[in-house]
């Protein structure tokens, strides 16, 4: 059973840290190096994305070579999970909104130009790569050791990730839609279906409402209303049907000891010091 422990612990070390110099790399590229290349600005993003998903990426799996893969199976899901699962982005949608009222934000920071460029970057790009690496990678390093532990690893590392670019605040809301999309990766096993669920998340959380700021006040508030709405729906549908929620053949949605197994883990505490240094560089700069 200790060999297990260690095994796991090792595992997770390893994809751990491998996140965090992938990341790394980008990030420091971003603050010290991009503003002191002589390119245009239109290549300074594409050449952290290169840097990121290219060179980046080969180091992850550098570091995670030593790790046991482990393919995962496909199986049927409900049309019901499938539904509760994108009304939960609404759900998760509503609380980042919740929070930015509290923090008496605007969310003007987060506003993104509905370029065709960055249209293929939220639809396209992002559901992909990103799908691929908390998704895919993570579970065939880490599905095996348990899928509550799976999921919690794929969240909060989706999370910290997205600390670079929306704030300590703002990784809550990619920790729940991690937690959403590692959810239905463990019940479906198609990658295809979760990278579908994260471009439908970006689009309707993210392009439609620049569409619509763009388009009227008015049109904005009732868009945000009909989230809201959504959101609500997919709160009450998840606690009406929390009790048939099963993962490792039990009930239930959270487990202490795998809860514990992350949270104290080298690899995780390193990547969330890192994180938390990066974003306080990155405001200071």
């Amino acid at each position: 059973m200790n060999d297990e422990v260690d095994i796991r612990r090792e595992s997770l070390n390893k994809v751990a840290f491998g996140i965090a110099a992938m990341f790394g790399i980008y990030w420091i590229y971003s603050i010290f190096i991009a503003d002191k290349l002589s390119i245009s600005s239109g290549f300074k993003p594409i050449t952290g994305y290169v840097l990121l998903y290219a060179i980046g990426l080969e180091v992850f799996l550098f570091i995670a070579r030593k790790t046991d893969e482990q393919a995962y199976a496909k199986s049927k899901v409900s049309s019901k999970t499938l539904l509760i699962c994108f009304l939960l982005q609404f759900t998760a949608l509503m609380i980042r909104a919740i929070i930015g009222i509290l923090e008496k934000d605007a969310s003007t920071d987060d506003l993104i130009t509905l370029s065709p460029y960055m249209i293929f970057m939220l639809l396209i790009f992002a559901p992909v790569v990103e799908e691929l690496v908390f998704r895919h990678l993570f579970a065939t390093r880490l599905l095996k050791y348990g899928e509550r532990f799976y999921i919690l690893v794929s969240a909060l590392c989706f999370a910290l990730v997205h600390g670079f670019s929306l704030g300590f605040q703002g990784m809550i809301y990619p920790f729940f839609l991690g937690l959403i999309y590692a959810y239905l990766m463990v019940k479906s096993g198609n990658i295809i279906l979760v990278m579908i669920m994260h471009a439908l998340s970006n689009l309707f959380g993210s392009i439609l409402i620049q569409f619509f700021i763009g388009v009227s006040k008015e049109a904005t508030i009732i868009y945000m209303i009909l989230l809201m709405v959504l959101g609500v729906i997919g709160l009450v549908l998840f606690f009406r049907n929390r009790k048939n929620i099963s993962l490792d053949g039990t009930p239930g949605l959270v487990n202490k000891a795998a809860l514990k197994d992350v949270i104290t883990n080298k690899g995780i505490l390193f990547f969330t010091a890192f994180t938390a240094i990066i974003v306080l560089l990155k405001r200071s700069i």
